[in-house]
């Protein structure tokens, strides 16, 4: 591989693979070359735009270039959100530096072998690249689970390697959809897309002739997890700040009506208590803001 998925696993000499480096730009000596991640990560999604389109001389039905699109896109995020160098945050924003310009581009999009109608589809999917690409990079161990079983059933895997398959795409679908799957909105777009192509390939799994297989169905209901755990803060807030500022009201008469003698440790236990209490809110918040973002990420 030449841009592995795993950041720790090595990968072949990118400068080698000639199909790929035609992607890079020119350096002074008029050669071209990937001088960064970020250069080869733009060389790789212009190659993968490139090798999906010319895969077949025919034309390909908006539908598998959406497809097609789709899983890319995600691809891009996946690698982008690895990067430490970018500083982009909607994929657009990559599109508008490295990609409407660029003339390798152009000669994929003006190709008439295949993909003739990419832009125009892109065009349509303008919403796609306002996607926060951390949000869109979650997407891409989905679509990459999902072609996994496209590729078992293309090899005719025995039906219990490609029911474990299954299985395991439909887990990372279900976690997905808990978090993303809100009515109206890009990611509900997405997922409703996920689940017509897995559905098809359920389909044509279960009428097959030969050896058919049930595979599991995906779940079809709106997000949940997302909703709760955002309650969730708001309702272990409440108790806890009816209890820290009652406690401060109280710290607060008594030092007003305490003798003399007791003001100075009143005080001070009263200034304790206004600092523990900000710094409780601070630590609380971030912490379950850590432990949400992990636990998103490990149930993907």
């Amino acid at each position: 591989m030449y841009l592995h998925d795993d950041l720790e696993k090595s990968t072949l000499d990118f400068h080698k693979n000639d199909n790929i480096k035609k992607y890079c730009s020119n350096d002074g000596s008029g050669e071209k070359k990937c001088n960064t991640d970020l250069d080869k990560i733009k060389a790789g999604f212009l190659w993968l735009l490139e090798k999906n389109c010319s895969i077949s001389k025919k034309t390909y039905s908006d539908e598998s270039i959406n497809a097609i699109f789709l899983y890319i896109i995600s691809w891009l995020s996946y690698k982008l959100n690895q990067n430490s160098e970018h500083y982009f945050t909607k994929i657009n924003d990559f599109f508008t530096e490295y990609v409407n310009n660029n003339q390798e581009y152009d000669k994929i999009i003006q190709n008439s072998q295949g993909c003739k109608n990419l832009k125009e589809i892109i065009n349509k999917k303008s919403d796609l690249l306002n996607i926060d690409i951390q949000d869109m990079s979650n997407f891409y161990d989905v679509f990459k689970s999902l072609c996994n079983i496209y590729g078992d059933v293309a090899k005719n895997t025995n039906n219990t390697n490609l029911s474990a398959s299954a299985t395991i795409f439909v887990n990372k679908y279900t976690n997905l959809n808990d978090y993303y799957n809100i009515e109206n909105t890009s990611y509900s777009k997405i997922l409703s897309n996920i689940l017509t192509y897995y559905n098809k390939l359920k389909n044509k799994c279960a009428e097959r002739i030969t050896d058919p297989v049930q595979l599991p169905s995906l779940p079809t209901g709106r997000a949940t997890k997302k909703f709760l755990r955002n309650s969730s803060i708001q309702i272990s807030l409440i108790p806890m700040t009816f209890i820290f500022f009652a406690l401060l009201i109280y710290l607060g008469i008594v030092y007003k009506v305490n003798n003399i003698s007791n003001e100075n440790i009143i005080f001070k236990m009263y200034i304790i208590t206004t600092k523990l209490t900000f710094i409780f809110y601070y630590f609380y918040i971030s912490v379950h803001h850590l432990t949400f973002g992990k636990s998103f990420k490990n149930s993907i």
